[in-house]
């Protein structure tokens, strides 16, 4: 039987809440411990569905010995995105789904307003602009349709973690394409945002989802994500930065772990109507 399979690449970033709510509809999950040498599947009809967690290693290490798993993570994640199979990536796991969709990662960095017309652009010289701790996502219209963020709300707050970012994946222009004609389809949807990074979240084609953003986390898991990364923290916050995010956590939590779970049953729901009308 076909099961969601749940890729995690290290020990403070587990699955939180995602392995319940997939329980509560019936379905089987399998958590892959990469760090500790469990293999990436190769199989694809072994595989309902693919989550890909976060983690501390980035887009740039693919190749790397040090984290030899992640060139097979791209590997299967080109053929899902081939195939339009169902994968649900969550921040590493967006950077890594959008690499293997063709879209360039980065490292998110402090933009400028643009002229008339003309899109924002990096500060010069470059300043790197993190996001660690709470804050509010926006749901951007017509992204804010998507059935998978049905029942958001602008202003939703959730926790990130990253120094990354990246363009929205686009699938190749048809070979029939005139020039001065419509503008080809993109085959993906902008689905949330932030003051600091725009491309929070996104649907490519149809079944693959990236967020950068954390739902899934328990209060554990965000204990342990800011004890383990404090330098990183303290660094680009302050002194009280931990403190401050520990506060926010006490007073977001609640209603952050609500619209954390209707994100993955939307998800659920989502895949399953699909499935039916194939």
């Amino acid at each position: 039987m076909s099961k969601v399979v749940v890729l995690q690449h290290v020990a403070h970033e587990g699955p939180g809440r995602i392995p319940a709510v997939l329980r509560d509809f019936g379905i089987q999950t399998e958590v892959r411990h990469l760090y500790k040498g469990d293999e990436v599947p190769s199989d694809l009809d072994e595989i309902r569905a693919l989550v890909v967690l976060g983690g501390s290693m980035g887009v740039a290490d693919v190749g790397s010995e040090k984290f030899p798993f992640l060139a097979k993570e791209v590997d299967l994640l080109k053929r899902l995105v081939a195939a339009d199979r169902a994968v649900l990536g969550i921040c590493l796991g967006a950077q890594l789904l959008a690499h293997a969709a063709g879209a360039k990662v980065y490292p998110n960095v402090k933009m400028a307003p643009g002229g008339p017309g003309q899109p924002p652009k990096p500060v010069e010289p470059t300043e790197p602009l993190p996001e660690f701790g709470w804050a509010p996502v926006s749901f951007p219209f017509p992204g804010g349709t998507e059935p998978i963020v049905f029942g958001m709300t602008d202003g939703a707050p959730m926790f990130h973690w990253h120094y990354d970012t990246f363009d929205l994946p686009k699938l190749p222009p048809p070979a029939e394409a005139k020039p001065g004609g419509p503008p080809p389809p993109t085959g993906n949807a902008l689905l949330s945002s932030t003051a600091k990074c725009r491309n929070q979240a996104f649907r490519f084609k149809n079944r693959l989802f990236g967020f950068q953003y954390h739902f899934e986390f328990t209060e554990k898991d965000i204990d342990q994500v800011l004890s383990t990364n404090r330098a990183d923290v303290d660094k680009h916050m302050g002194d009280y930065g931990a403190a401050q995010i520990r506060d926010e956590t006490k007073k977001y939590y609640v209603r952050y772990a609500r619209l954390g779970e209707r994100l993955l049953k939307n998800w659920v729901q989502f895949l399953r109507v699909y499935e039916e009308t194939l």
